[in-house]
C-alpha cells in the first residue's frame, strides 16, 4: 500500500492502485482548506487526539465498550479532546464497523426472528396475519430477558390489549385463557356498539 506525502503520518492512502497522494485525513483537508496541515487558528478536537494511543485504545476495546465508554475512558486518561463523536469519527476512519452496540442490535433481531420462525407468522391470541410484534411475557423492567420463551407473537391490537393490562398474561401456559378472556372482550364491545347503533 502506498504511505500518505505527509511525512509525520504513517497511514497508507485507501487503495494499492490510487492515484491520491495523502491519506484519508489529509485528503479531506486538502479538500476543506487546500492543504494537508491542520487549519491555522481553527479547533480540531477530532484531529487533536494523538493517533496512535487512541487508535490501539479504540481497535481493542470496539469489541467490549459501547462508543462513549471509550470516550470516558479516554477523558480518564487525559485525553480531554474525547467525546462520543470523536470515538465515533476515528472508530469509522480505522474502517471499524461492528462494535458492541451493532453486535446486541444484531442479536436482538435474531431472537425476534427466531421466535417468530418458532411460533409463526400469525398472532397467537386472534390469528391476524397482516402485521405482527413480538411481545416479552416477563417484562425487561421486571427482570425478563430477551430470550425466544420469553416472546411470544401477537398483532399490533393485542399487543397493546397486553401492555394496557386489559389481557392479563404472565406464562406461554396461559395463552389459551387470554384467548378466552379476549374472545368475551371483543363480544362485549360488539354487544355495546351494537346498543350504540340501535
Amino acid at each position: 500500500m502506498p504511505e500518505c506525502r505527509v511525512k509525520e503520518c504513517k497511514n497508507f492512502t485507501r487503495y494499492k492502485n490510487t492515484r491520491q497522494i495523502y491519506c484519508i485525513m489529509h485528503l479531506a483537508r486538502v479538500r476543506r482548506h487546500g492543504y494537508p496541515e491542520l487549519k491555522k487558528g481553527a479547533y480540531q478536537a477530532l484531529e487533536r487526539l494523538p493517533h496512535e494511543f487512541v487508535d490501539d485504545f479504540i481497535r481493542k476495546n470496539c469489541g467490549t465498550m459501547l462508543d462513549k465508554e471509550i470516550a470516558k475512558a479516554l477523558r480518564e486518561k487525559d485525553y480531554k479532546g474525547s467525546t462520543l463523536w470523536t470515538v465515533k469519527y476515528r472508530r469509522r476512519n480505522l474502517g471499524i464497523k461492528k462494535y458492541l452496540y451493532g453486535e446486541i442490535k444484531k442479536h436482538k433481531a435474531w431472537i425476534r426472528a427466531q421466535a417468530i420462525k418458532k411460533y409463526g407468522k400469525v398472532c397467537e391470541l386472534c390469528n391476524y396475519n397482516l402485521t405482527i410484534d413480538t411481545h416479552h411475557i416477563t417484562p425487561k423492567h421486571q427482570g425478563g430477558q430477551h430470550e425466544i420463551d420469553n416472546l411470544m407473537v401477537v398483532c399490533p391490537n393485542c399487543h397493546a390489549l397486553i401492555t394496557r393490562e386489559f389481557l392479563k398474561l404472565n406464562a406461554r401456559s396461559k395463552i389459551p385463557k387470554a384467548r378466552k378472556e379476549l374472545l368475551k372482550l371483543t363480544k362485549s364491545w360488539i354487544a355495546l356498539l351494537y346498543d350504540k347503533v340501535r
